[in-house]
């Protein structure tokens, strides 16, 4: 699926049966968030491992890194009675409820421990691993998040780089104790929907769908699915391959069916123009998802262990959306554990509910360096601002999501700040151009390259003088770095 001839740079299947190679459990989280999904009541957990190799290029002589490559095993939170048979990993359950699996899950937030003294609680009869918590026989599926394609800044000069992530969903069949490759949930097919627009257009525009979308809890039917799909990197949510459902829909029908699902007596939250409709369906998908305030393709890779090199480490385990989301996620957690139903509402991914505002307060993720902003005219974005001494700029603008830009500092550059701003142009869908803001590609892409000028100090004189740290090869993880740092969470 890679789109180079040059087999150098995909993703070296050999690495993937050595003996040095492996999978590192990276992280568990826990995402009760999703109970409101017919599948389960509790919501999920999962257990997210990141591929580890350490091979052998020449005699003696074995390289070690860890790759972008994640698995994440996704359980049913809620136990089940499991059938009896001789292996211990499958104990039989007692009826548990779903505020029996979340009180475990707070206390163990409580708990004031060495990571390894924190293990052996989380595993011990009152954690939420438990075996009779947290077993194989609520095992669901497999997804899969890897790089498979990755271009030089000599070979994609425009992007000053390029990647490409592969996504996958396998399901669990206990039946044949396999996992078998599966539809995507929310992964439109564009091939499919090209082909009858009309059925898709009419099927999403209801007011049960509407409704559900608003509240970010949609659930797109199967048959508008596809059973992969490839994000790309840098450009975020500006990328065309990035926005699948670019072009689907008809702006005029979204406009009509929103006007009159008002029209009937109904409330919006978050789409309350035909912008943000686009903006939050695609957020849903996994392509749109996972280029959203990533770190690369990714939203949690783990941070590497203490012996990795400094110069190959990473030090963040998760995205600002990761850390965004985190208060949210928490406030279901509690209700389930009070047994009340939750409000599984959820807004934008590209900027957090106003209402977690207070909670985040004090980080850079709502307001901060690095927070996706809006200097358009569409009203319902109006509140997407920056904070006291930053400024919105356009680091990859698109027509595809207009207006939109990233907060950085309003005086100067600042060590971290991007250097390069320009805008993402579009010939068709999947095939884009970087244009940046310098006089040679404003006049060949037809920009204004006075558009984000902006003072240039030592600091940026400095970044400029060291060509791996550019913003150009490093723009997706350094959205995250500076604000995970900053999140106490």
């Amino acid at each position: 699926m890679a789109k180079s001839k040059d087999s150098s740079q995909k993703f070296n299947p050999k690495y993937i049966d050595d003996d040095g190679s492996t999978l590192d459990l990276t992280g568990i989280v826990n995402r009760m968030d999703r109970g409101y999904l017919g599948h389960t009541e509790c919501g999920e957990i999962r257990l997210i491992y990141r591929f580890h190799y350490s091979v052998e290029e020449k005699a003696g002589q074995r390289i070690s890194s860890r790759l972008p490559l994640t698995m994440s095993l996704v359980f049913n939170a809620k136990p089940t009675a499991a059938p009896d048979r001789a292996s211990k990993d499958r104990p039989r359950s007692t009826s548990v409820s779903c505020a029996d699996v979340a009180k475990r899950w707070l206390a163990a937030g409580q708990k004031d421990l060495a990571p390894d003294q924190l293990a052996a609680w989380l595993r011990s009869d009152e954690g939420p691993l438990a075996g009779t918590m947290l077993n194989s026989s609520q095992i669901m599926r497999l997804e899969l998040n890897m790089q498979v394609l990755r271009l030089s800044a000599s070979t994609r000069r425009d992007f000053g780089g390029h990647a490409e992530y592969l996504l996958k969903i396998f399901k669990w069949d206990p039946a044949t104790a396999t996992f078998q490759e599966s539809k995507m949930e929310n992964q439109i097919d564009r091939k499919v929907v090209l082909a009858d627009r009309q059925a898709f257009s009419k099927w999403l525009l209801t007011d049960r769908n509407i409704y559900d979308l608003d509240r970010g809890r949609l659930v797109i039917d199967e048959k508008f699915l596809a059973t992969s799909a490839v994000s790309v990197a840098p450009g975020g949510m500006s990328r065309s391959q990035n926005n699948i459902a670019h072009g689907l829909l008809d702006d005029d029908a979204v406009e009509k069916a929103l006007k009159d699902y008002l029209a009937r007596g109904n409330q919006l939250r978050a789409v309350k123009s035909v912008a943000g409709f686009n903006l939050l369906l695609n957020e849903m998908t996994c392509t749109g998802c996972h280029q959203t305030h990533g770190i690369a393709g990714f939203h949690y890779t783990g941070a590497d262990p203490a012996s990795e090199p400094r110069r190959n480490a990473v030090f963040v385990p998760g995205s600002a959306v990761f850390f965004a989301d985190l208060p949210r996620r928490r406030a279901i957690v509690e209700e389930f554990a009070a047994g009340r139903h939750p409000d599984f509402s959820r807004g934008f991914a590209a900027r957090p509910d106003q209402k977690y505002a207070e909670a985040l307060k004090g980080t850079d993720l709502y307001d901060g360096w690095g927070s996706i902003c809006y200097r358009g005219t569409d009203a319902i974005f109006k509140d997407w601002s920056c904070g006291e001494g930053l400024r919105c700029a356009g680091v990859h603008e698109s027509a595809i999501h207009p207006g939109f830009g990233t907060c950085v500092s309003e005086a100067g550059t600042a060590v971290g700040d991007p250097v390069e701003f320009g805008e993402i142009k579009m010939s068709k869908w999947g095939n884009d151009q970087y244009c940046r803001l310098s006089p040679a590609t404003a006049k060949a892409c037809g920009i204004d390259p006075a558009r984000d000028k902006k003072p240039l100090g030592e600091a940026c004189r400095l970044w400029r003088g060291a060509p791996a740290l550019r913003q150009s090869r490093t723009e997706d993880r350094r959205l995250s770095r500076r604000h995970a740092a900053q999140g106490k969470l």
